[in-house]
């Protein structure tokens, strides 16, 4: 798992820095800098979280929960902040909240004792906040960091080099923690030799994946900004948070899993809540006549 975030951010920081060095943006020399470092620092928090609950066993219970509080934080926040919203676009924005939800959940097989236990252990609570409030916090400060006058590549170069020396940290201190005499102890022998080889023929064989969730968790980012700087942020926030839409349907297409009725429901409660989103953008900027 650490292996690929860190391949991922690698790979998502290289590529931000080539296109930074051909898109001609100067450097920012406002406090932008600092909400982007901020919003790279909570999106890794997040996202480790995210990884950590899954590995117990608890997407049941984390996945809808984070999805809801990573995007309805900020929209919320938004809102009191001052951001005007008609009513056809605040029901849009609940509606698509609860079609996250709805689309979060796992379908699958369960047996009745994972259906408890996902309900009832609430051990993996804190994961669940964590992730849920790292997400809304890349969110907001990244946010700030556009409204501070951060143009859109030094702002990713800076979360993208955030969350690269905390991935680097977090390896550094787990190779640590393995010792080095444990690590010599496998890397020598037949069998350590063997694991070695073995790991290292994994790593290449997940190289093209590897650059895919890079580059596509990079366009995420990118494209976020862009409607950030287009939208209000409480638009902005909760349709990019109906990602789970496409992987829903992807999994069914490609991987042939059956979607549930709950998941159905969902897809069908983006659809409308997008439309009402859409449809509330022009009620909202249509000029006033008066008799």
């Amino acid at each position: 798992m650490l292996a690929a975030i860190l391949a991922s951010q690698l790979i998502g920081f290289s590529a931000t820095a080539l296109i930074l060095l051909g898109s001609g943006e100067t450097a920012p020399a406002t406090a932008s800098p600092f909400w982007a470092a901020g919003a790279g620092l909570c999106g890794i928090i997040g996202l480790g979280a995210f990884y950590m609950a899954l590995a117990r066993g608890t997407m049941g219970l984390i996945a809808p929960l984070a999805a809801l509080i990573g995007a309805g934080l900020p929209a919320i926040v938004s809102v009191i902040a001052g951001e005007t919203l008609g009513p056809l676009r605040i029901a849009g924005i609940v509606i698509a909240l609860l079609a996250v939800v709805l689309i979060s959940i796992p379908g699958g097989e369960a047996s009745e004792t994972d259906r408890i236990a996902a309900r009832i252990d609430v051990r993996d609570a804190p994961l669940v906040v964590m992730s849920g409030l790292g997400f809304a916090g890349f969110y907001l400060f990244l946010d700030r960091a556009a409204a501070a006058g951060g143009d859109i590549w030094w702002s990713l170069l800076v979360v993208r080099a955030t969350g690269l020396v905390v991935v680097l940290a977090v390896f550094a201190l787990a190779l640590r923690r393995a010792g080095a005499g444990t690590l010599r102890g496998r890397a020598s022998g037949i069998l350590g030799v063997a694991r070695l080889r073995l790991m290292s023929t994994s790593l290449l064989t997940a190289a093209p994946l590897f650059v895919l969730a890079g580059l596509g968790d990079l366009g995420g980012n990118a494209f976020f900004v862009l409607a950030n700087e287009r939208d209000a942020l409480a638009v902005a926030v909760v349709l990019s948070s109906l990602y789970p839409v496409v992987t829903t349907l992807l999994a069914a297409l490609f991987l042939r899993e059956r979607l549930r009725a709950w998941q159905m429901l969902g897809i069908g409660l983006a659809v409308a809540g997008v439309a009402m989103i859409g449809a509330g953008e022009s009620f909202d900027t249509e000029p006033v006549t008066t008799p």
